[in-house]
């Protein structure tokens, strides 16, 4: 899994973009907050969607690039 800030949409609040695959081995792509309310640490999801096919290729080529430092 990778978890970038999404800076291009994000001016009142920080969002964070998590990308991976779950079990059933489907890329999948979240968008989501993270809010403090009553003294927790809440996550809010934003956005949740099977990934596109050159969204994919652009998750492998982030990851494969991850590995190699």
């Amino acid at each position: 899994m990778l978890i970038l800030p999404d800076v291009r949409h994000s001016d009142e609040e920080d969002r964070l973009i998590a990308t991976g695959k779950g079990t059933g081995g489907r890329h999948i792509f979240v968008v989501f907050t993270l809010r403090r309310r009553g003294g927790r640490m809440r996550l809010r999801p934003v956005s949740a969607r099977y990934m596109h096919q050159r969204e994919i290729a652009i998750y492998d080529q982030a990851r494969a690039e991850a590995e190699n430092r």
